[in-house]
């Protein structure tokens, strides 16, 4: 979570093989990678936060990619 500001913890989600921890927060830097110009820019609209989870809370916390249309149409 380098460089991550305003961090909370969202909540914890019980899976069959592991448990899940998640975090929220925001980027200092707003570095983006191509990204598609229908795609809301990071601290705007859905990816207005930044979401981090791990099995195990010993472990690296991996920072989940930001959401695109088509995440909002397949969870529709």
């Amino acid at each position: 979570m380098s460089g991550a500001d305003q961090v909370r913890f969202v909540g914890k989600i019980y899976g069959i093989d592991k448990d899940y921890w998640i975090v929220s927060g925001r980027l200092d830097d707003e570095v983006e990678s191509g990204l598609d110009s229908n795609v809301e820019s990071r601290g705007v609209g859905v990816n207005e936060l930044v979401y981090w989870v791990t099995d195990n809370l010993l472990n690296d916390w991996v920072q989940l990619p930001d959401a695109h249309p088509k995440h909002i149409i397949c969870a529709k």
